[in-house]
């Protein structure tokens, strides 16, 4: 296999790379696609359905969507105006303050879920249970790949637990387990 990658020319992607990378830019253009449809920025609707998964401080959003605190808070400040969020003061410690869909956010993050599945439906549609299967398997090995790549890399980040049994709904919008 690395005898392969020496002989393709330099700066040429195999062609694993250039599907992975094709196949990024059809989730990014989705995704950007359903935001609109309903109503949301993408960013936005990365925000509802993390918050969507659990009660989270501004901390934990900031990890999950990969920003800093600033702009989540920024984030959270439209989101707020607009009533699809609000903020408490946690039960365990007053000072933090969690983020909680209000029941108009949660009515939109699953209306953006939906809009968002049904891009894949004319996919899966014509595709066999076995082969649902393996391009579950497929994709799974490949992101666990990289979510343990990405957190050995960075700086005392722990490894991403794998033995979850399942996502809750809307996880797989924004790498959530």
């Amino acid at each position: 296999m690395a005898d392969e990658r020496a002989n393709e020319a330099p700066g040429r992607m195999s062609l694993p790379q250039a599907a992975l990378g094709r196949l990024r830019v059809a989730l990014d253009e989705a995704f950007a696609q359903a935001s609109r449809e309903s109503g949301l920025s993408a960013q936005q609707a990365e925000l509802l359905c993390a918050a969507m998964m659990r009660q989270c401080s501004i901390g934990d959003l900031a990890r999950v969507l990969h920003c800093d605190r600033s702009n989540v808070s920024r984030l959270v400040d439209r989101a707020a105006s607009r009533g699809l969020v609000y903020r408490r003061g946690a039960e365990s410690d007053g000072r933090v303050t969690v983020i909680e869909l209000t029941p108009d956010g949660q009515r939109l993050a699953q209306r953006f879920i939906h809009t968002l599945e049904s891009k894949l439906e004319p996919l899966l549609a014509n595709w066999s249970a076995k082969r649902q299967q393996a391009a579950v398997e497929t994709l799974t090995a490949i992101a666990e790949t990289l979510e343990s790549a990405t957190a050995q890399a960075a700086v005392g980040a722990p490894a991403a637990d794998t033995t979850t049994p399942g996502p809750p709904a809307g996880a797989w919008v924004v790498g959530g387990r």
